[in-house]
């Protein structure tokens, strides 16, 4: 491993060792905090959806040159 990746590994560790070590937390979280996250996960999905309408023709022309159709070749009946 080169000298960045290590240190790469070695942030991500300990970022993680940070998350998974609990903590006392002293805070207060007032009861409209709860909507306040509700509204904004709704909102993204709403806004992802919103941009996947407008990009849904480049993405079905893109999505095509990875997966090209297969043409069905028609029998001859005898």
């Amino acid at each position: 491993m080169n000298h960045c990746t290590r240190l790469a590994v070695c942030l991500v560790f300990l970022i993680l060792l940070g998350l998974i070590i609990p903590s006392n937390a002293y805070a207060y979280l007032d009861p409209g905090t709860g909507s306040y996250i509700f509204q904004l996960i709704v909102a993204a999905l709403i806004g992802a959806l919103f941009t996947v309408k407008q990009y849904w023709q480049k993405i079905k022309t893109f999505s095509k040159a990875f997966f090209p159709e297969k043409t069905k070749k028609k029998k001859d009946e005898d």
